[in-house]
Parts: C-alpha cells; sequence; structure tokens
C-alpha cells in the first residue's frame, strides 16, 4: 500500500509541473501574439541614428508613463536608408529600425504628431523609448512609422523657415519694405548713380590740384612747412643740449637745483627753531604764557562786559541809566542859552568893581 501512495504523489507532482509549464507557454503565446487576459497589443516601429545602450525589451513610454517595451531593433540596409518615404529624413536618420510592442489601451494617446526619442534614465542609467503624446492627430495604426523628435523638429524649423522667406520675398516682389524699394524703385539707383558721378568728379579736381584737398595731394607747400617746421624744432632741441637759452639753463644748470636745495634746507632749519621754540614764532607756537595772557584778558573782558550790563557800578550806570542822557541833554540846552545871551549882551557878564583900600 505504501508503494502504491508513492507512485501517485510522483504521478502528480510531474502532472503539476506540466500544467504549469503548459500555463507559462499559454501565457508567453498570449503575450506575444497581443489577446488574452494580459491586454491586446499593436506594434509601432520608429527609426534612429543611433541606439548605444537600448536592449531588447527596454520600456516605451508616453511622456513618462510606461506603456509597452522594445521588441526587436535592426540594422536597416543602406539602400533602404537612403530612400526614404516622401517627407521624412532619410540616410543617417534612418539608420536603426526600432520596432514598439504597445498597449493597445493607449492607441488614442499615440498620434501623428508624436514623436519618439531616446531617453536615459539619469545619468548613468539605461535608456528607453520616450513618445510624445499627442493632441492634434489621428491615432497610428498597427505597423505605422513614429517619427524622431529630431526629424520633426527640424521639418518645423525648415517649415517655418520656408514660410518666412516665402513671406519676405513676396514683400521684396511687391515693393514693399527697403531692399524692395531698393529692387523695384528705380529712385534709390538714380540717387546712387548721382553720387558716384559727384565722387568722379571730385576725383578727378582733386587729381588736377583743385581745392584745398587737391592742394593738400598735388601741391609740395605743405610738405615744405612742415619739414621747415620740424628742421626749426630740431634746432631747439640742439640749443638746448647745448646749453643755450633760458630752457637749457634750466634744464643743464645746477644753479636752480642748489638755490631750490637751499631754501628747502633753510625752510627745514626754520621749522626745526619753530618746534624748539626759538624766535617769536617759536614762543608764539610753544609758550604757554601768551595763551594764558590771553585767556586771563578775556575773562577779564567778560567781568567788564558783565559789570557795564549791570547797571550797578558808576560805569554801568553811564551806559544804561537815562539820567545821565537827560542831565547832559540840559546841561547843553543851558549851555547854548547861556552862549546865546553871552553874544547878545557881553557886558551883562563883564563887570569889573574897583575898590580902594
Amino acid at each position: 500500500m505504501a508503494q502504491r501512495k508513492q507512485l501517485t504523489w510522483t504521478e502528480l507532482r510531474v502532472g503539476l509541473f506540466v500544467l504549469v509549464g503548459l500555463f507559462v507557454l499559454a501565457a508567453g503565446i498570449f503575450y506575444v501574439t497581443g489577446s488574452g487576459f494580459l491586454g491586446p497589443k499593436y506594434r509601432l516601429k520608429t527609426y534612429q541614428a543611433e541606439v548605444s545602450v537600448l536592449a531588447n525589451g527596454a520600456p516605451v513610454r508616453v511622456d513618462g508613463v510606461e506603456v509597452g517595451n522594445v521588441e526587436s531593433i535592426t540594422l536597416v540596409p543602406r539602400s533602404q536608408a537612403v530612400q526614404a518615404p516622401q517627407g521624412k529624413a532619410g540616410g543617417k536618420a534612418r539608420n536603426i529600425e526600432i520596432i514598439m510592442r504597445i498597449d493597445r489601451r493607449y492607441q488614442p494617446d499615440i498620434l501623428t504628431d508624436s514623436t519618439a526619442s531616446l531617453m536615459t534614465e539619469g545619468l548613468l542609467g539605461n535608456r528607453y523609448i520616450n513618445i510624445s503624446r499627442g493632441f492634434t492627430g489621428v491615432p497610428l495604426k498597427d505597423g505605422d512609422e513614429v517619427p524622431p523628435s529630431e526629424v520633426k523638429e527640424m521639418l518645423g524649423s525648415l517649415q517655418a523657415l520656408s514660410d518666412s522667406l516665402q513671406v519676405i520675398l513676396d514683400d521684396v516682389k511687391a515693393g514693399r519694405g527697403t531692399i524692395g524699394k531698393l529692387l523695384i524703385d528705380p529712385e534709390p539707383y538714380n540717387h546712387l548713380n548721382s553720387v558716384m558721378a559727384k565722387a568722379d568728379t571730385m576725383m578727378s579736381n582733386v587729381q588736377a590740384g583743385k581745392g584745398t584737398l587737391g592742394k593738400l595731394v598735388n601741391s609740395n607747400e605743405l610738405y615744405d612747412k612742415v619739414d621747415k617746421s620740424v628742421d626749426n624744432i630740431n634746432g631747439l632741441v640742439t640749443d638746448v643740449r647745448s646749453g643755450k637759452g633760458t630752457i637749457a639753463k634750466l634744464l643743464n644748470d645746477p644753479t636752480l637745483y642748489d638755490q631750490a636745495k637751499q631754501a628747502l634746507t633753510n625752510g627745514n632749519a626754520v621749522l626745526s627753531d619753530v618746534r624748539t621754540g626759538k624766535g617769536s614764532i617759536g614762543k608764539l607756537m610753544n609758550d604757554d604764557a601768551l595763551y594764558n595772557n590771553l585767556r586771563d584778558t578775556s575773562a577779564n573782558l567778560d567781568k567788564a562786559s558783565a559789570k557795564l550790563n549791570e547797571n550797578t557800578t558808576t560805569v554801568g550806570k553811564l551806559f544804561s541809566d537815562p539820567k545821565l542822557y537827560d542831565n547832559l541833554a540840559g546841561l547843553t540846552g543851558d549851555l547854548r542859552l547861556l552862549i546865546g545871551e553871552f553874544r547878545q549882551n557881553p557886558a551883562k557878564f563883564l563887570r569889573v568893581k574897583v575898590s580902594v583900600f
């Protein structure tokens, strides 16, 4: 009985392994074919110039959201890479073909205006395909191509440049703008022709020696004057070097230097005497007696002026009491009357009495 039970368990274990293998095989078939409980899949392709470090099974993302993986990476034959479809860049830009297996749930987000680009996770991470989400196009079907981002941007830039150039050419043809007027309007040409004619006449006059510029170019008078001036300057420099004239003496005679040196010496001696208190200036600068006298004098003057303001002393009353002014004014009036009477009748005041003892 024990042997029969052991044989049954072995058979059961083998059967379980077979069922698991079949389940894994079925799941792989469903995943590859795009059907079954893992969700339907569809395939898109894109072309890149290079795919270094990109491997099969690398993630495919739509603006960072993982939507599938890379199924295969193939080197495109040279002839096919050169012969690109109309509106698509060829050559190096279609060097590598990448087949991507995408979850069909995201098909409405991958449109004809989407682009595919190679990205790197971090600085040294793995590379993956990033598809920009579309907004204005129609959904791509199974097997359609997602254009590379660089190619689409370049085509857009070229188209914008072409449109701008076309607008400029239209403006030029219509005579608008500076370039258009230069090309269409004959007036600038006439002005330029007139200027060239005047310039030609001016050059002819210069060559003939007419006018100031002509004389400068053709006459030797200015050259002779400049040459003569240079000779005079050379003569002046020679005289200076030989010691002639005031400037030469200033430059060559040491007397001025000696006098200046002596004056500086005397000035230093005077300053030394002043610092040591010698002479009147030295005493004024160093002796405190003058300062003390001035301080005492100012103090006395301050006291005297205070007493004058007070009206308690005789001098103060003279300055501040109005009685003195009134008395002086009355005395002056009396003296004026007395002098008037004396002038009118002097005999009244000149009486001589003689008596004999």
